[in-house]
């Protein structure tokens, strides 16, 4: 099924760090059943079951849009407090790149996921940019001009990479989705912000091999830069 949530559960997906860029694996405790169950929770507010109708449910998200489809959904009776994230772990697969990935389109076949790296601070200069399908990026804090806490994106090289080699972003970064990418939001941490930075691991059948960061205590105030097309 798919669902939508009410605002104190989006709250509380907010308050969660990240699965990946875009996206939350979550288990939970729907109030009419007795066990908890895997969700994918798109943008904090859409809620999809992870179970064997999932493809069927992207393909329902894709074509009817995520607005419509979320207009329209039934709405998530849980218990808030039962949330919580699924190890990434127990989500990465086995998947080799090909030739053709990693040398013409400037992917990574070896290295560890930004969490398991150490951290680093920013040096101020460099960008990043995070990749969505939706225009009103709930990670994306426009009042404050900041990116949230446990938010993921790629690098702005990385980014670039993708667009120049005609790249699939949905595989490069393993997002469990098939909507198109259509928006690009500029960051520029300042040399106070932390991240970690490493290489997309394969999930939900994608190769993955772009470069992720992770910025677990978000970003400061005002190093939102702008928000582009993707790939303009």
């Amino acid at each position: 099924m798919i669902y939508k949530a009410y605002s104190v559960d989006t709250n509380k997906f907010l308050s969660l760090p990240e699965t990946g860029m875009g996206y939350q694996v979550i288990e939970a405790k729907r109030s009419s059943e007795t066990i908890k169950k895997k969700f994918i929770v798109y943008n904090s507010e859409l809620i999809v079951d992870l179970d064997s109708r999932f493809p069927e449910f992207l393909r329902q998200i894709k074509t009817a849009s995520f607005s419509k489809v979320l207009n329209e959904a039934e709405s998530w009776l849980c218990e808030t407090s039962s949330i919580s994230l699924v190890s990434k772990a127990t989500l990465l697969e086995r998947r080799i790149l090909g030739e053709n990935r990693e040398k013409y389109k400037h992917r990574h076949p070896d290295g560890k996921g930004a969490k398991d790296n150490p951290k680093e601070n920013a040096n101020g200069i460099e960008i990043f940019v995070r990749l969505s399908p939706y225009e009103n990026d709930r990670r994306v804090d426009l009042k404050r001009k900041r990116l949230t806490k446990g938010s993921y994106t790629t690098t702005y090289a990385d980014y670039k990479d993708c667009v120049k080699y005609s790249d699939d972003p949905i595989d490069r970064y393993a997002l469990p989705s098939d909507e198109e990418i259509k928006w690009s939001f500029y960051i520029q941490p300042y040399k106070i912000d932390e991240l970690q930075r490493g290489i997309v691991q394969p999930a939900f059948g994608h190769y993955g091999g772009g470069i992720e960061a992770f910025f677990e205590n978000g970003t400061s105030d005002n190093t939102y830069l702008k928000t582009e097309s993707y790939g303009k």
